[in-house]
């Protein structure tokens, strides 16, 4: 297995919204989930080939999903661990729909005179974050070499950059005892044994990959404005751990010096942990 850091660089606040929530209290997740990593990196591999960037459209237009390939595993992007950094979740007031149902708030330009009442919205504030994309094909990592310096939106609100994208690296595996770069399937933690006090813990989500997933080979869904073969989402658990506790739990990884990728983590994104 081989991987590669991307650094990203956010241009303003970022929203990456928390569902199941309530239409009034736009609350953010403090990192950037692998779906949302997972459709930003894939735009930019197919503006790096020449393309458009596909619009976004509202849900009841089912508007097709655009992802990286299923050969390239997507963990998420997270805030440094640098307690001389400035980093953090905001939140204050702004206008916004009264019904899911709306769809002008999405517009640039809107003629009717919408209904808007007000939102608590929450912003997350920080200059940098790391983002791990895992592959077991080493030829393949050198596609998300290609998209450094490119930028565009992301997740609910926000826009970011690839600032530098590393070397690709060769993971090793074993169980050893560290704390996690990426989220950790509340799953592992519990079946391993290990204390879960002090940790924050999310509902998330992956795509629920179709079997022709499986079949796209070489630059096809990559490079191209092929859409993504699946269907809808399959929620699951996760820890995260912003910060140390004391004892790291123990689990099996795949590390490259400092960075500890959890193995069940690549195994839920991927559907393998479906049985």
């Amino acid at each position: 297995m081989y991987y590669v850091e991307l650094t990203l660089q956010p241009t303003a606040a970022l929203t990456f919204r928390i569902l199941p929530g309530s239409i009034l209290n736009i609350a953010t997740y403090p990192f950037i989930p692998p779906t949302s990593l997972s459709g930003f990196l894939r735009r930019l591999t197919m503006m790096s080939a020449g393309h458009s960037i596909p619009e976004t459209k509202i849900n009841k237009a089912k508007p097709p999903t655009y992802l990286l390939p299923k050969q390239y595993v997507s963990l998420g992007a997270y805030l440094l661990r640098d307690e001389l950094r400035y980093s953090g979740i905001h939140r204050t007031y702004r206008k916004g729909m009264r019904e899911f149902t709306h769809d002008d708030f999405s517009k640039l330009y809107s003629d009717s005179k919408s209904n808007f009442q007000l939102h608590t919205w929450e912003y997350l504030i920080t200059d940098s974050l790391v983002g791990y994309v895992v592959s077991e094909s080493k030829e393949a990592l050198a596609h998300i070499q290609s998209v450094e310096s490119y930028g565009c939106n992301i997740g609910k609100e926000g826009y970011v950059v690839v600032s530098e994208v590393s070397d690709i690296f060769e993971l090793t595996r074993d169980i050893v005892s560290a704390y996690p770069s990426t989220l950790t399937p509340m799953d592992a933690l519990i079946e391993n044994d290990n204390a879960i006090g002090g940790c924050d813990i999310y509902n998330l989500y992956r795509y629920n990959w179709l079997p022709e997933a499986s079949q796209q080979q070489g630059d096809t869904g990559l490079l191209d404005d092929t859409p993504t073969p699946v269907d809808g989402f399959v929620p699951f658990v996760a820890a995260h751990f912003p910060r140390s506790l004391g004892t790291p739990p123990t689990l099996d990884y795949y590390y490259y010096g400092e960075t500890h990728l959890p193995v069940d983590l690549v195994k839920t994104i991927t559907g393998e942990n479906d049985g």
